[in-house]
């Protein structure tokens, strides 16, 4: 199953942060740059997968699917805190591939668990995730794979996930 671009950007892979773009595209980060699913981190090591983008980006349902949870996933609100961040939430979409998490995003309003989402139906938008420029992107739609009936906040500082799979192959099949 091929997904759907969840922001309207051709996708082009890098293993480079400080790689440039064409306009109209955005990076899709391999390792191993920061970005990139699996990368380790200072503290952790990166379950998602970072798609840059500049702030107010339409992000869209990847595949169809059932909204399984609305949960603050960065800042005070999230379940631990990371008041390093600044406040975001997460939509969790189970689909055919599992549960699609978009993180690092505002959700639109009127959606709540339960709905039915189809592919490219708008989920929400990119907001500002860090709370200072480090000269690096600000925004950015941070998206998870997770294995289907995965439901709730995850504790991504010490252990990863045991539901947690790698989105890249699906992200590399989209081509643009």
């Amino acid at each position: 199953m091929v997904w759907s671009c969840p922001i309207p950007f051709k996708l082009r892979p890098t293993t480079n942060r400080d790689e440039s773009v064409c306009v109209g595209e955005t990076q899709l980060p391999l390792a191993p740059h920061p970005g990139a699913f699996g990368v380790k981190r200072k503290h952790h090591t990166h379950e998602g997968v970072d798609l840059y983008c500049p702030p107010g980006t339409e992000v869209c349902a990847v595949e169809a699917g059932e909204i399984v949870a609305i949960i603050p996933f960065t800042g005070t609100r999230a379940d631990p805190p990371s008041p390093w961040w600044r406040d975001t939430d997460a939509v969790l979409v189970e689909g055919q591939t599992g549960v699609v998490v978009y993180g690092e995003i505002a959700p639109i309003a009127r959606h709540q668990v339960g709905h039915r989402i189809e592919r490219g139906q708008p989920i929400g938008y990119v907001i500002p995730v860090l709370q200072k420029y480090k000269g690096y992107p600000m925004f950015m739609l941070h998206l998870e794979l997770h294995i289907a009936g995965t439901r709730n906040a995850f504790d991504w500082v010490d252990d990863r996930p045991p539901s947690l799979l790698d989105p890249t192959p699906f992200l590399k099949e989209i081509g643009g």
